[in-house]
């Protein structure tokens, strides 16, 4: 059994995540939220029940043995602590850049589609595009994109790897936004959230259906790395209100980016403003 163990795929433990913690153990309706999402996957409509017993057994006694309490999670309902948080949405979905595969962007800077994308796209969403970014005037250093955005299911494989797939797709527009390297000011992934927890969760009552996503040192411009947040919002759900919220985004991203500056260097660097 121990060998068994010890070859079981781990994910990685994210670090400094006090922050993010406390900031939701403080909200009784951030509780809630994360609440009804881990009893929504073990209830028993949604419960997926594990057939190999001894794989169940292996990863149970693992996560015992090392506190690897989003393997056992991985388990029992297919999301990590950190899914179950992006979930009930408690933080962004992870941004892994331009070329990443969540989102998976379909047009470039410019707004013209991407040759390898063309066949996939209808004329009605292209055209919902064109017109949102005829229209749309653009915050400082952000760009609109048509995008898919999917959630991220993972599992157990027979050989105890860690199994990711793209489910629940959806087409729509997305903006995004430089923002301060929060790298480069010492800060872990987990405590960047911390700092636009406040903004993303306006962002959510602003536009429920949203997909927000972040991502530390996505960016890069003359040579100089910078984080990104973006924000998909899906054309059968916005198509009729997309521009108000698109402005009513902007204000709250620029504003939080302001307070990180402020909280910093307190100096805005030319680049973000030109």
């Amino acid at each position: 059994m121990s060998e068994n163990i010890n070859k079981i795929k781990r994910i990685p433990k994210e670090e400094a995540v006090e922050q993010i913690f406390k900031k939701i153990l403080s909200s009784s309706v951030a509780c809630e939220k994360l609440s009804d999402t881990f009893y929504d996957h073990i209830s028993m409509d949604n419960l997926t029940i594990d057939e190999n017993s001894k794989r169940f057994a292996d990863i149970l006694f693992s996560s015992y043995k090392t506190g690897d309490i989003s393997g056992l999670l991985l388990e029992l309902c297919q999301r990590s602590m950190l899914d179950l948080l992006r979930e009930s949405y408690l933080i962004p979905k992870r941004f892994h850049g331009k070329a990443g595969k969540n989102p998976s962007l379909l047009t470039d800077t410019c707004g013209n589609l991407l040759d390898n994308k063309k066949s996939a796209i209808s004329h009605h969403d292209y055209a919902k595009f064109q017109e949102i970014l005829k229209q749309h005037t653009l915050a400082p250093r952000s760009k609109l994109f048509l995008a898919d955005g999917y959630d991220i299911e993972r599992s157990y494989t027979d050989d105890l790897e860690i199994e990711e797939k793209l489910a629940n797709g959806r087409r729509g527009i997305l903006i995004l936004y430089a923002l301060p390297d929060t790298a480069a000011l010492g800060l872990k992934e987990a405590e960047a959230y911390a700092i636009i927890w406040d903004s993303f969760q306006k962002i959510q009552q602003c536009a429920p259906t949203a997909m927000v996503y972040y991502g530390q040192e996505t960016g890069l411009k003359n040579e100089q790395k910078y984080d990104e947040l973006g924000v998909l919002l899906p054309i059968h759900q916005f198509k009729n209100h997309m521009l108000h919220h698109l402005e009513c985004i902007d204000g709250i991203v620029l504003s939080c980016r302001e307070n990180m500056f402020k909280n910093s260097s307190g100096t805005i660097p030319e680049s973000f403003i030109s």
